[in-house]
């Protein structure tokens, strides 16, 4: 894999469908395997594109942007993508890796040609919240409740 962005405390790298199973690192695929089927079967029919976070070779966090994930909230054909998957291994959380991924997600959706970026995040979520907001995560789409609890569906105008 050729580094997209490098930075002095790591690099950030597209996902090789055959390094898919390598997320387990930063995720417990195991737990979520149905999740993990998906996502990977839309990485292999490219709707999905995964970028990782690495320090020396270690993964340390993950993210995604989806093209089509079939809720016009969350994705408008050649306008709005959805950012996925943001996640950071717990250790090394509050670095800033979370901030800088979202940032280069975003370019990344910019330069497929979208003018518009969608998330959905737990309300409990704080941190997360948090983060999105001061990336420019404004305005709220829906707020909802589902199995695991309440959440919003966040845009950013990119």
């Amino acid at each position: 894999m050729d580094a997209l962005k490098e930075h002095p405390a790591g690099e950030i790298v597209p996902l090789e469908p055959a390094e898919y199973s390598r997320c387990g690192v930063i995720w417990d695929m195991e737990k979520n395997r149905e999740q993990a089927r998906r996502w990977y079967q839309e990485l292999l029919e490219g709707n999905r594109s995964v970028f990782i976070f690495r320090r020396n070779g270690e993964w340390l966090a993950e993210i995604a942007l989806v093209r089509d994930t079939g809720d016009p909230d969350y994705t408008v054909a050649g306008r709005r993508a959805y950012l996925s998957r943001l996640i950071v291994r717990p250790e090394y959380r509050r670095q800033g890796l979370g901030g800088r991924l979202v940032d280069f997600l975003a370019e990344k959706a910019r330069e497929e040609g979208f003018t518009e970026l969608s998330l959905g995040v737990d309300d409990a979520n704080t941190a997360a919240l948090c983060l999105y907001r001061k990336k420019g995560f404004t305005r709220v789409l829906y707020e909802g409740e589902d199995q695991y609890g309440k959440y919003k569906k966040l845009l950013k105008i990119l």
